[in-house]
């Protein structure tokens, strides 16, 4: 059955629900427990909700949903016909359940609700599935039949009620499906025998011993997962393999940047028995994942340069520069997976990397990247991005850019600072040539002394001065090698930061290094709504300027980037992350609110 059909059918059922006094009993399983026990054996996937009654109440009382309601885009909004017979529906709904639509959703669907999708039984037809809902207080079906049960004839033949021998009901459905209720339960399916097998789970716990819960995939994520989780979905990667006949992800990917960040994670996806997903939401805080099983050593030799080893592993950590806008970091053996590009990427992208060369040999005349200078790098690579003073200004840019740092390991630190340097100086020669053309003032090399470290940059011989310079005196090149690491950042400020961190990395005692979770972490990303609200509003003339080309007002210009800046600064930094263990690999993303 179509999954959407069934979703329906639950808002459905709201003009039909009877209760009973006797049958299944209520504590057949703990409301701890998955209700992916009773779903019968077979299942390709699952989707549980469990708990959302608090959930549903933060939603309901949350500053950010008081925000939205008190924005202009919902002041827009509520002039749209749509909207208008939405909530003269919600109206209507509300007057006759006697409840709104908030408490409606806690006590009916606050519980636990599971979905089984199942293979087809027909080639060529949706996917069957059945679906169970329990509700905490069985009481509050009679209250709801007793105000619905008015309105059950206006359905006419498309909805039909039954008495069961067993003291429940059936209501079937036009469209073939069918709901079962009783107590605290509602199970309801287009296939009887999968209706059949569900129910009598339901009834006699101990004949759950063919569910999804018992099979070999579910256990394993349930091990390496748990299961007490606000939101869990279970992908049964064998299963939906031998439906399909082939293997569901591409030996070879179409996408340079998805294989670099992701290469690993989906070819170690491709063999795992399961693909698991789980959501947790916190009083001011979610945590989502996704985890696929397997050993990432075992993955074939194109795709070890994902796997690095070593004592320790390199780990993608984001310098904490001051006020960071975001960080990035990444760990790969670069240069192995660029040898290995033609077994891991499809032919149509490879003349891209031709041109990238050739392009390349602007700034490294006569050296081959793949050969010459990737061996030069070590396995890290990090990108951090922070807002700038423009002390190297007299003045401000018209747009106000954040500073961006790149830092490089090295494997070969004195070759590869000599190559970096040459590579610094081309850009700072471009840079110039560029300069020319657009009739700005050029740079000229300099050099300091900055905590016993050499920093190249580039300064103007006369500050440019005003309040709304060009872009691109955003820009002062500076670079500089510490230890084995290389920066390359666009002003000396980010290159002082960096140095700072690095070197006070380096003279701090053991004890005060961060304790290393087990795994290790692989790619990195996090972002400060709060400071990219900050650029916005320094931005804002430019952004006003923007919105009045495109036809808007002042006024409502001046309303809509208020309220993105109010949402924004009620929002806490969001972070992705990779991490591989021993026996899996997990991708993690986290955020929050205030």
């Amino acid at each position: 059955m179509r999954m959407t059909r069934m979703i329906g059918c639950i808002f459905g059922l709201s003009l039909v629900l009877i209760s009973t006094q006797t049958g299944w009993t209520d504590s057949a399983l703990p409301a701890s427990d998955s209700l992916v026990a009773h779903l019968p054996e077979g299942a390709v996937a699952t989707l549980e909700f469990s708990n959302l009654a608090p959930l549903i109440e933060r939603i309901e009382t949350s500053p950010a949903l008081r925000e939205l309601l008190s924005s202009p885009q919902w002041s827009d909004a509520l002039k749209l016909d749509p909207v208008q017979k939405a909530l003269g529906f919600k109206s209507l709904a509300e007057g006759q359940l006697g409840m709104s639509l908030w408490q409606f959703a806690k006590t009916y669907f606050g519980d636990r609700i599971v979905l089984g999708i199942y293979p087809p039984t027909q080639p060529g037809s949706p996917p069957d599935g059945v679906l169970i809902l329990r509700v905490k207080d069985a009481a509050s079906l009679a209250t709801l039949r007793g105000r619905l049960t008015p309105l059950l004839p206006l359905a006419g033949d498309k909805i039909r009620l039954s008495a069961r021998d067993d003291g429940g009901h059936t209501v079937t459905m036009e469209d073939g499906n069918q709901a079962v209720i009783r107590d605290q339960w509602i199970v309801i399916s287009k296939q009887k025998p999968l209706l059949d097998r569900t129910l009598q789970s339901l009834a006699i716990p101990a004949a759950s011993g063919d569910s999804v819960a018992t099979s070999a995939e579910w256990k394993q994520m349930a091990t390496q997962l748990g299961t007490d989780h606000d939101v869990q979905f279970f992908l049964n990667m064998t299963r939906l393999t031998g439906l399909v006949g082939h293997r569901l992800i591409p030996p070879k990917l179409d996408n340079g940047v998805v294989s670099l960040l992701l290469g690993g994670y989906l070819e170690l996806a491709a063999g795992s028995p399961y693909v698991g997903s789980t959501l947790d939401i916190r009083d001011n805080h979610f945590e989502l994942r996704s985890t696929v099983a397997g050993n990432p050593g075992h993955l074939d030799a194109a795709h070890q340069p994902f796997v690095l080893e070593g004592d320790p592993a390199p780990r993608a950590d984001v310098p904490a520069t001051k006020n960071p806008l975001n960080g990035f970091s990444i760990t790969r053996d670069f240069s192995a997976w660029y040898r290995n590009r033609e077994w891991l990427l499809e032919a149509s992208l490879l003349p891209g990397f031709d041109k990238f060369e050739t392009g390349l040999a602007t700034f490294l005349p006569g050296r081959d990247f793949g050969e010459d200078v990737l061996p030069l790098l070590g396995n890290r690579l990090t990108l951090v991005t922070a807002p700038q003073s423009f002390a190297h200004l007299r003045g401000t840019p018209g747009v106000q850019l954040p500073g961006i740092a790149l830092l490089l390991d090295l494997a070969k630190p004195a070759e590869a600072n000599d190559v970096l340097s040459l590579v610094f100086q081309t850009i700072v020669l471009v840079s110039n040539l560029q300069a020319m053309q657009e009739n700005r003032q050029p740079f000229v090399l300099s050099s300091e002394t900055y905590r016993n470290t050499q920093v190249a940059f580039a300064k103007y011989v006369k500050q440019p001065e005003g309040p709304t310079l060009p872009i691109s005196y955003n820009f002062q090149p500076a670079s500089a090698r510490v230890g084995d690491r290389y920066v390359i950042a666009t002003n000396v400020e980010m290159c002082h930061q960096l140095i700072d961190i690095m070197h006070n990395e380096a003279i701090a005692p053991a004890a005060d290094q961060p304790t290393r979770v087990e795994g290790v972490r692989d790619v990195y990303f996090d972002l400060s709504p709060t400071v990219a609200a900050d650029l916005l509003e320094l931005n804002s003339q430019v952004l006003h300027a923007q919105n009045l080309q495109q036809g808007k007002s002042q006024e409502q210009s001046v309303q809509e980037l208020q309220a993105l800046l109010k949402l924004l600064r009620q929002l806490t930094p969001v972070s992705f992350s990779s991490t591989r263990f021993a026996d899996r690999w997990q991708l993690e993303f986290q955020g929050g609110w205030k």
